[in-house]
């Protein structure tokens, strides 16, 4: 019998059709894997000290804050904890586990996230570029991958992608399932804002495949859905106060110059992002890709903000995917058959077998998982706390998460929605010795009794030669000095 290249991509295609939910459990459980093997870099930021602290003292006071009760330069001014359900959910986790669970909880929280991606891609794409765009993802995802509350946040983000996109090309209105992925989004992390403002664009990709007599009903019946979602987002303890904090985020101004993850690429030098850039302009380029115009305006969009802000270089890795399938696609793009029960009873059972002996071996292999050494200056406190030191310090911006979970009010820490840009520049500025006539006038002002900062930090050299002060320790890790008692 003759068997024509049309029989055998059909047969090829129920193949893969057979076996995805297979494939894609596999692909979750080794990005799993992945990630519990090197773990330790979940934790080498200052930031996760603070969200398990917060989220501590939620789960043992029973109340969230209203005004900041962490640092003194600030104490008592209005403050929330908008990501508390991340904070409660780390909380719980390290509670449980110490910080080999908080590892665990965020590998499983981006293993899930990816695995659901590609579970869409292979659902609508040929095998090789459904497991390339997965793993585009990935290497975005491995940029910015830390124990923080963005990262609990990715698998509802690419939920609520995937089912707008799908509505966006069937020409109809989203699912009132997107909803609760919503209320769920904004109580994990102020990121829910990009999912209102940027799937509210795809209304216009609806009103385009609509025909001409159902736009005007598709358009009002997307802006009612946008409603509910915005309605859905106040699901939160703080209501539609977590939407006005979550600008405050946007709005930091010249401060997003000197935090990290706000900062825009560096290409001065060849890089993992600047790599993969590449590569995907060129096969581009190869393969003639050919995307609709508005389609183009929504990738060069995500390439802006990936290029402007570090963040967001996770956000092109599990969107661009969704934006560019179409363009790859061999066939039209239907929602996916879902496995059967019986298929997805097993599949669920093996997969959590699989979750509970990966994180078990990584138990019994003694991996034990501790926060980077450079943000924990606990020599320092205690040599502080040894020589009587009290009231309030000045610390440098990285120290200020471990202060908070020592129960040490801090001159500033992460939460730079609190203290706004301009404070975080100043502070930044004086301690870099940019600013000596701020540092001069934040040391003089009598409030701060001692300090604690990085050795590379250059009001370390300036509080060793300024009068009054003096140095009283100092090692690898941070450099404590103290205000001379007046005679």
């Amino acid at each position: 019998m003759l068997i024509t290249n049309t029989d055998r991509t059909r047969q090829d295609q129920q193949d893969l059709d057979t076996s995805r939910p297979w494939l894609v459990l596999a692909i979750g459980l080794g990005i799993y894997a992945l990630i519990m093997a090197t773990g330790t870099r979940l934790l080498d930021d200052p930031d996760s000290h603070w969200h398990v602290h917060v989220g501590a003292r939620i789960l043992a006071e029973g109340h969230f804050p209203q005004t900041d009760p962490y640092s003194h330069s600030f104490a008592g001014a209005p403050w929330i904890a908008k990501e508390w359900l991340s904070q409660v959910l780390f909380a719980a986790a390290h509670r449980i586990g110490g910080w080999f669970g908080v590892v665990a909880l965020t590998a499983l929280a981006a293993a899930l996230a990816i695995a659901l991606l590609s579970r869409e891609l292979l659902a609508r794409l040929p095998l090789v570029p459904a497991l390339a765009l997965t793993g585009f993802a990935l290497l975005c995802t491995i940029q910015h991958l830390l124990a923080r509350p963005h990262v609990l946040a990715m698998p509802a983000m690419v939920l609520w992608f995937v089912l707008l996109f799908r509505a966006a090309e069937a020409a109809r209105v989203p699912s009132l399932a997107a909803l609760p992925l919503m209320a769920w989004w904004s109580n994990l992390h102020g990121s829910f804002t990009f999912g209102l403002a940027f799937g509210g664009l795809l209304v216009i990709e609806a009103a385009m495949r609509a025909a001409p007599a159902d736009r005007l009903r598709l358009v009002l019946g997307w802006g009612a859905f946008g409603l509910a979602a915005l309605a859905a987002a106040c699901l939160h303890p703080y209501g539609p106060e977590v939407i006005v904090a979550a600008f405050r985020v946007l709005d930091l101004g010249a401060a997003k110059t000197v935090i990290m993850e706000w900062r825009p690429q560096d290409f001065s030098s060849f890089g993992l992002f600047e790599a993969f850039l590449l590569a995907g302009l060129g096969l581009a380029l190869v393969l003639g890709l050919r995307l609709s115009p508005f389609r183009t305006v929504l990738l060069l969009l995500l390439l802006h903000l990936a290029l402007s802000h570090f963040r967001h270089v996770t956000t092109l890795g599990f969107i661009a995917p969704l934006v560019v399938a179409p363009a790859l696609a061999r066939r039209p793009a239907p929602v996916p058959a879902g496995p059967t029960g019986a298929r997805l009873a097993a599949a669920m059972a093996l997969g959590l077998a699989g979750l509970v002996a990966v994180t078990g071996l990584t138990a019994a292999a003694g991996r034990h998982f501790t926060p980077a050494p450079r943000w924990m200056p606990e020599a320092a406190l205690a040599a502080a706390r040894a020589a009587g030191l009290t009231g309030p310090v000045l610390n440098d911006y990285a120290f200020g998460g471990f202060l908070i979970a020592r129960g040490v009010p801090t001159f500033i820490d992460g939460r730079a929605e609190l203290y706004g840009g301009p404070f975080v520049v100043e502070t930044i500025r004086a301690m870099g010795l940019k600013d000596v006539a701020r540092l001069d006038a934040i040391l003089d002002g009598g409030q701060v009794q001692w300090t604690l900062l990085e050795p590379s930090t250059p009001a370390v050299a300036y509080l060793d030669r300024r009068p009054g002060w003096r140095r009283v320790f100092a090692d690898e890790v941070a450099v404590v000095h103290a205000r001379e008692a007046r005679r």
